[in-house]
């Protein structure tokens, strides 16, 4: 199933910077398209990366994948091992994947993911993915 564009965030970058650990989201609601760029711990950003890392379809050179929160997740004891569910689109393919995340790291997408408008993040580092 397809999801209606916009509706899930979309998971862009996890990337070092300064010694700190962050995560490009891109959000759009009501019109406005935005990409924030959240601090997120260290096991956070190793996480994304192996979200990055899967592959799900065929390689086809050239064709690129796109990776979105699914507001999925299961809780566990230890709150650094949760699992959260990640879907990954190429082209007119797409899977969801279960992957261990930490529960910050959960926690912070499904607050993107319930926001009606973007002033919640208005706070945020933010660009249009024009300017990306």
């Amino acid at each position: 199933m397809r999801y209606p564009e916009g509706l899930l965030p979309e998971i862009l970058d996890a990337y070092e910077r300064d010694e700190h650990y962050f995560a490009a989201i891109r959000l759009i609601r009501g019109g406005d398209d935005r990409i924030f760029e959240l601090g997120i711990s260290r096991s956070s950003f190793l996480s994304l990366r192996r979200v990055f890392d899967l592959r799900p379809f065929d390689a086809m050179p050239g064709v690129s994948r796109r990776y979105f929160f699914v507001p999925g997740y299961s809780k566990r004891e230890d709150p650094e091992r949760c699992i959260g569910t990640v879907r990954i689109e190429q082209g007119h393919d797409g899977k969801q994947c279960e992957v261990e995340m930490p529960s910050s790291l959960i926690a912070n997408l499904l607050w993107f993911h319930g926001m009606a408008t973007l002033a919640p993040a208005a706070h945020l580092k933010s660009w249009a993915p024009s300017s990306a």
